[in-house]
């Protein structure tokens, strides 16, 4: 009776081990890369910090973006740039001053750095990146995961670019780019992001 008894439970114990398997969580690791991948836009605001041999000039901005492509980027302090901004539609570039008579400058050129500024752009480098780099890292009050990634067809201006993100919320915290010397170029001190919010239609029309 024994025997019965141990060779059921046994069979019992296999059965539960290979039909009710769970699949494991993913690590914060792969929830980040994740959430990345499959961003299908963003909205943020921001402190610029750009670093030339000039010193440091820093800017409040605002930043809406699309995954595929378009954006829009504002410029809220200091007082002598608030207004300014601007649109990426998909086929063309506008920058808007309101301080000038022109108010609307149409076609400007393609820019990397400019493009560099937003995540998709950086998404894109990472997952093209060969032996990217992952490291955790203390920010502030947050424990953070930086991403690494290779800025490529760059003349050294811009090389490589970080992005810190936080462990808990897996909210981006940080984003830098640096030129060939490691020294930092651009910074972005993130205090809002909204992953996927809902665009209005004319965010990112460019006015005749």
């Amino acid at each position: 009776m024994k025997k019965a008894i141990s060779i059921c439970l046994s069979l019992c114990l296999l059965f539960s081990l290979s039909g009710c398997k769970k699949e494991e969580p993913l690590s914060e690791l792969e929830t980040i890369q994740k959430q990345l991948a499959e961003m299908d836009g963003y909205y943020c605001t921001a402190t610029l910090t750009r670093t030339s041999n000039k010193g440091e000039t820093v800017y409040g901005t605002k930043q809406y973006a699309k995954s595929t492509g378009e954006y829009r980027l504002e410029l809220t302090s200091p007082d002598s740039v608030t207004g300014n901004y601007t649109v990426f539609d998909g086929k063309r570039i506008c920058q808007y001053n309101p301080r000038l008579d022109n108010k609307l400058i149409k076609d400007v050129p393609e820019s990397q750095q400019r493009n560099e500024l937003f995540l998709g752009q950086f998404i894109k480098n990472y997952m093209q990146s060969e032996g990217v780099g992952v490291e955790a890292a203390a920010l502030d009050e947050s424990q953070c995961i930086v991403l690494e990634a290779v800025i490529p067809g760059s003349d050294g201006t811009l090389a490589t670019e970080k992005l810190w993100v936080d462990r808990e919320t897996f909210l981006p915290k940080r984003f830098v780019l640096y030129d060939a010397e490691e020294n930092e170029r651009y910074r972005l001190d993130f205090d809002e992001f909204i992953y996927n919010p809902e665009f209005e239609e004319d965010l990112f029309v460019i006015e005749e």
